[in-house]
């Protein structure tokens, strides 16, 4: 008797589970279990490695690996001119649905031979810390060597592109406006791939500042702050941050420590601006993170008026929708819940 099971997606090149091989035994429907298989991800990547079925689901646990080569994730590094090729290492779907661990990141030049690799701690795709422990180079995988070792922040250009366009947004505007301070719900709010017919601009009047970067944090927003330093005072400011940072590990109470030290620098650059805060959203990407974004949320909520703030919370409208809100990436909204953000703001905007 077989001990692996074939599904329909891989006899279809589509997304879902490709094939599962259970560690002893037959895989059974419902029976949580260990395992090896290989899944397709609606992105186009495909993973190979430690798969968990905890009797419903198929999650990514232990050592594997996931090839970019025909996903959007893979498209080239403007920083660079290379496509990110393939992650190797470390998994764990309770941490970040994906990579949590040690691990290396290969690229390529767009020819797609080998131009070098990155190691280290990483979570999802992003180097959080040094690899953990003694790497072994005779690991790396075929056509790389220990001489193409290359460390470097691949975001840093994309990042100072996204500044040249928010101050010279700053340079066009005129009082009294509306700034937009935050992360990719923001960046990504002008983007018809994510927000289809609900961009921005058909909710808000051009008269705005949309300085949304994608994956910032309050952390981030400290060390950017002087660059709002001299701006045309904006009548009000929209805040959404909070999420990538409890996301990312720090703790509730840190992350409203940080909000604390940026809502008071704003005080201090706009005093007669009114401070708007959207609470952390709950996203299906990562169920795990559902509890300190409620204690986060509660915290914001719960000191509103001592902070100055009005705190906008759209949870409660997602969940009342009934409907698919979000991205395929199951981290962003889609066209419908960008419609909703957007309402969401403008209704909160009146207050």
């Amino acid at each position: 008797m077989k001990n692996y099971t074939v599904f329909d997606a891989y006899k279809t090149n589509s997304a879902g589970v490709w094939y599962f091989v259970p560690d002893g035994g037959v895989f059974k429907k419902g029976k949580p279990c260990k395992g090896f298989g290989a899944i397709k991800y609606a992105e186009g990547s495909v993973y190979t490695g430690d798969i968990f079925y905890d009797g419903k689901n198929f999650n990514k646990k232990g050592y594997g690996q996931q090839d970019f080569t025909k996903s959007n994730i893979g498209d080239t590094v403007k920083a660079i001119g290379e496509k990110k090729y393939k992650f190797v290492g470390q998994y764990d779907y309770r941490k970040t649905d994906w990579i949590y661990g040690n691990g290396v990141v290969y690229y390529t030049y767009e020819d797609g031979k080998p131009s070098h690799f990155k190691k280290g701690f990483f979570k999802g795709l992003d180097k959080i810390g040094e690899y953990n422990g003694e790497f072994d180079y005779s690991r790396l995988i075929n056509g790389y060597k220990r001489e193409m070792e290359f460390d470097y922040d691949e975001n840093a250009g994309v990042i100072e592109e996204r500044w040249e366009a928010i101050l010279s947004a700053f340079a066009a505007v005129k009082p009294p406006y509306t700034l937009f301070i935050g992360d990719s719900y923001f960046e990504l709010a002008v983007n018809p791939e994510y927000a289809g017919k609900n961009v921005f601009e058909k909710f808000f009047d051009k008269n705005y500042v949309n300085a949304g970067i994608c994956g910032s944090k309050f952390a981030d927003w400290l060390r950017w702050a002087d660059k709002l330093r001299g701006v045309p005072a904006p009548e009000k400011i929209v805040i959404n941050l909070g999420f990538n940072d409890l996301h990312n590990g720090k703790s509730v109470k840190g992350v409203y420590g940080d909000f604390i030290k940026f809502n008071k620098i704003l005080r201090n650059y706009f005093p007669e601006s009114r401070i708007y805060l959207v609470s952390a959203v709950h996203c299906p990407n990562d169920p795990n993170y559902f509890i300190a974004e409620n204690e986060y949320n509660k915290m914001i909520a719960d000191n509103a008026i001592k902070n100055k703030v009005i705190v906008g919370e759209w949870n409660t409208r997602i969940e009342a929708s009934g409907q698919n809100c979000f991205h395929i990436d199951a981290i962003h909204p889609n066209e419908y819940g960008y419609g909703l953000f957007a309402e969401f703001i403008e209704e909160l905007l009146k207050r």
